[in-house]
């Protein structure tokens, strides 16, 4: 029996050391690799489950009693009889603490814990009282149902006999209105793209669920998302000029582009509230491919950007960018996103490649981690994917 003990010690002790090196484990012998969703598949050995990579290389440990397969970024997992939401490092949103958990809409969930009934939500948000909560209807209730009423889903919360309905198209609103990060783009449950070249073994498959799930990219025709398709000046202003109105509330994201150029609209709307200057670039720029430092610079200027809370060290960050300079051209911004969970760089070593250019599935993954605040990366965590690499 010690002799037992003593190999789990050896075998945890490999695998921690493994994880602080920033290596992935191979998915130990034995093990069933099921289906891939983005980019990830359920992976079971002696009745506990993970998940592995395309290259079957372990990023969530095989530790649970079951799980969900991801859709949006996000798995419902159960943990020794207990549910709660993870994203894709593992990292968990929602606690595995309750005995019920259901995908409601908006990255919220009904929860049962006992026999009191809530709805969590996956972001934290301001409680009223100084601190913060990730409850958006506390665990006070008798029951939570989810149903059907006139062709509108309506959420009804009962207490002592008394309901209160809600309907789900109503959600974004109270988010909003709670303060909860990223209200304004919320996820909707189901709605995600079938693209003919987007594979669900793609390390980008997630992000492209997500960029479309929130309506800020879509196909280039015939069922075709050209993952691989280098981004235009253009395309990062509409982009960005898409994510400042709909940030603000106005109404450049509903209407008509005017102007000469189908990006006429975006360059005007840009200029417009400071993202860039008239001269910041020519007639001919705009259709020709962007740099990175250019994308850092436009994203970085947006009010978006520019209310996001840093989550990884600024000062760590210069210092370990290996090829953006204090002083260089866009350093500051390129350093902001790196800061805010938004850039990790093209390698483990935050390379930035300021010169480079960026695919619509780099992108997709750029303005993903822009808008939805679940999915800004902490850069020195001890797991380290190419999933994440932009």
């Amino acid at each position: 029996m010690r002799k037992k003990w003593m190999l789990r010690i050896q075998c945890l002790v490999l695998v921690l050391g493994m994880l602080l090196a920033g290596q992935a484990l191979a998915a130990p012998e034995g093990a069933t690799v099921w289906g891939y969703t983005e980019g990830l598949a359920q992976c079971e050995l002696n009745g506990k489950w993970g998940f592995v990579d395309a290259q079957k290389k372990v990023v969530v440990p095989l530790q649970y009693d079951s799980v969900v397969s991801f859709s949006l970024g996000l798995a419902a997992v159960n943990l020794n009889g207990k549910l709660g939401v993870i994203r894709q490092d593992g990292t968990y949103l929602i606690q595995p603490e309750y005995g019920t958990l259901l995908n409601l809409d908006c990255g919220l969930y009904v929860v049962q814990k006992g026999n009191r009934w809530g709805v969590a939500s996956i972001l934290a948000f301001p409680d009223g009282k100084g601190g913060t909560t990730n409850l958006l209807y506390d665990l006070v209730y008798d029951s939570a149902t989810i149903t059907e009423q006139g062709g509108t889903r309506v959420l009804t919360l009962t207490k002592d006999g008394m309901a209160t309905k809600i309907p789900v198209f109503d959600l974004p609103r109270i988010l909003v209105e709670k303060g909860v990060p990223s209200a304004r783009f919320s996820l909707t449950r189901d709605k995600l793209p079938d693209f003919s070249d987007v594979s669900p073994r793609d390390w980008f498959a997630v992000w492209v669920d997500i960029a479309y799930n929130v309506g800020l990219t879509s196909g280039v025709g015939g069922n075709r998302y050209a993952p691989h398709q280098t981004l235009t000046v253009a395309e990062v202003l509409k982009l960005a000029a898409t994510m400042e109105s709909r940030y603000k509330d106005d109404s450049f994201h509903t209407s008509s582009s005017t102007g000469p150029y189908w990006y006429s609209g975006a360059v005007n709307y840009c200029q417009a509230t400071g993202i860039i200057q008239s001269d910041t670039f020519t007639q001919q720029d705009y259709l020709r491919p962007a740099t990175r430092r250019e994308i850092a610079q436009i994203f970085a200027a947006t009010s978006q950007a520019k209310n996001m809370r840093n989550i990884n060290d600024l000062a760590r960050i210069k210092a370990s960018v290996p090829d953006v300079k204090a002083g260089d051209p866009g350093a500051d911004a390129i350093y902001s996103l790196y800061a805010k969970g938004v850039l990790t760089g093209v390698d483990n070593k935050l390379t930035f490649h300021p010169q480079g250019t960026v695919t619509r599935a780099e992108a997709a993954a750029i303005v993903s981690r822009m808008v939805r605040a679940e999915q800004r990366l902490s850069l020195w965590n001890p797991y380290n994917s190419s999933a994440f690499a932009v």
